[in-house]
């Protein structure tokens, strides 16, 4: 009967798992396009997509001597161009240490940004670099790589549930708890297939649905959902298929 739960998941794991690759030094050169300036944008994680061909807009370029800049195709001196350059390292295959070394504001409405310019001459730390086509993504990492994996499986998979969490069913269950952990623990299975003590929360997410908690055991993975309004919470069920 626990199939009914498992469903799929085991070969989502794997799939994904085995799709992450790992990177090189080459793989990172040239010239990429960034929705962010490195360093100066408040963001959690840069995008990138690889340069084909010369065109307008933010890039960032990765030279072979450790160097890389970023920054707008400038248009008109009336407006604020924000350049960022500095170093990288290579950490095995699957990092990139970045340290950004100068800024430069130019244009004629860059005003008292110029005087900011030590804010973000900085150490920007470790990133793990994951890989998807022809576009990468820096996300911010300790350094561990089984770690980083597993936290980009826990995103694709949560990212799938959410669009996806209609098509399964949900018995609901009162819980007056306030930490995650306290929420879980109210959540029963009403079918008495599974035991969810035997599980932990190993990534959450909100959304607009409710709060969204992937439990794991081992290999096998659960989905609860949270309705904070009601303050009730439920195993979220796989619809069997016709």
């Amino acid at each position: 009967m626990k199939e009914f739960f498992l469903n799929n998941k085991i070969l989502l794991f794997l799939g994904l798992f085995l799709s992450m690759p790992s990177f090189a030094q080459s793989d990172i050169l040239g010239k990429w396009k960034t929705r962010d300036v490195i360093g100066y944008t408040d963001v959690f994680e840069y995008s990138l997509i690889k340069e084909k061909q010369e065109n307008a807009g933010r890039h960032v370029t990765f030279n072979s001597d450790g160097t890389f800049s970023c920054g707008d195709t400038m248009q008109c001196a009336s407006d604020c161009f924000v350049f960022t350059s500095g170093t990288y390292a290579m950490i095995g295959n699957d990092h990139i240490h970045l340290i950004v070394e100068n800024v430069r504001f130019v244009g004629s409405t860059c005003g008292i940004k110029k005087t900011q310019k030590e804010n973000f001459i900085k150490d920007l730390g470790v990133f793990y670099i994951y890989k998807e086509g022809t576009a990468i993504r820096l996300v911010p990492s300790s350094g561990d790589l089984q770690d980083d994996k597993d936290k980009m499986l826990y995103t694709q998979m949560l990212d799938s549930f959410t669009k996806e969490w209609r098509s399964y069913g949900y018995v609901w269950s009162n819980t007056d708890g306030n930490q995650s952990e306290e929420i879980v623990k109210d959540c029963k299975d009403k079918r008495n297939l599974i035991n969810l003590s035997n599980y932990k929360i190993v990534f959450s997410k909100d959304e607009s649905y409710g709060n969204v908690f992937l439990l794991r055991g081992n290999e096998d993975f659960h989905y609860v959902v949270y309705d904070a309004l009601n303050k009730k919470v439920s195993l979220a069920y796989p619809k069997k298929r016709n």
